[in-house]
């Protein structure tokens, strides 16, 4: 079920109470009706399972019939850094990267990035970022919204505080030791890491020699050369495969039906 972010003062006395933009989402556009079930989740994060009591012009008023933490194997922080694309393109992947669980997502300028920004329309680009990201989450119910930064220069995200494994994908890299080192990088700590894709022309080798003095390994997705949104959401699956124990055995047994509806 679709959840709904809202701030943790709309929750008092087992009652949220929604104003605004995501009242006129809820009662206009969903048309949410007295009985239904909604779910909420504040920045605690706390998600709130409520049942609509009243929907008013000023607002919508729900009951809470069950209040969940998030369980602590669901606090991960997968960063992405990735090169900025044109348009729709940078839009699908941060909509998807949030779908697949990045906690944090940086778009990169790279010495071979095409779409440049233009400082003075960054901060609302950023919140445009921001409100995909937020939708994507809601979606797919997640309990955080991912943070979505103002574009960095590529040197500059390397000496910022990267905590976990380090992943760089590189097109050149596709040999099967590269691939090897993926799930020894990610097992060494599956709680939280970092993911860099390039862009369409690919990273600089310079580029990568610097990743690499600053510890990040270097992978790739296969032979295949693949456009910058795709690779996103492939080392994303990959990364996520080899960290999450909850995710491999579900893909390896929808893997396993699949091939046995095909002998079968």
């Amino acid at each position: 079920m679709p959840v709904h972010f809202i701030h943790t003062t709309q929750v008092a006395e087992k009652t949220v109470r929604v104003s605004g933009p995501l009242a006129h989402h809820l009662r206009d556009v969903l048309r949410c009706r007295v009985g239904e079930t909604l779910v909420f989740v504040d920045e605690q994060p706390r998600r709130y399972t409520t049942t609509v009591t009243e929907r008013t012009p000023s607002g919508v008023t729900c009951i809470v019939q069950k209040e969940e933490t998030r369980p602590p194997e669901m606090a991960r922080h997968l960063h992405l850094g990735m090169a900025m694309l044109k348009g729709e393109r940078m839009d699908w992947a941060i909509q998807k990267a949030t779908e697949l669980g990045a906690a944090r997502i940086t778009p990169l300028v790279t010495t071979r990035t095409v779409a440049r920004p233009i400082p003075s329309r960054m901060p609302h680009q950023q919140q445009r970022w921001t409100k995909i990201a937020e939708e994507a989450a809601s979606q797919v119910g997640r309990w955080e919204i991912p943070v979505v930064d103002l574009p960095q220069a590529f040197p500059d995200f390397l000496k910022t505080d990267l905590a976990g494994f380090r992943l760089l994908f590189w097109e050149e890299a596709a040999s099967s030791e590269s691939h090897s080192v993926i799930g020894p990088a990610v097992a060494a700590s599956p709680r939280e890491g970092v993911v860099l894709i390039g862009p369409e022309g690919g990273w600089e080798k310079a580029e990568v020699e610097a990743a690499v003095r600053c510890q990040f390994q270097i992978v790739s997705l296969g032979p295949r050369i693949v456009r910058a949104e795709t690779a996103v959401l492939a080392a994303l699956v990959l990364v996520q495969y080899e960290s999450d124990p909850r995710v491999s055995p579900m893909l390896e047994s929808h893997a396993s039906h699949r091939i046995e509806g095909r002998t079968g």
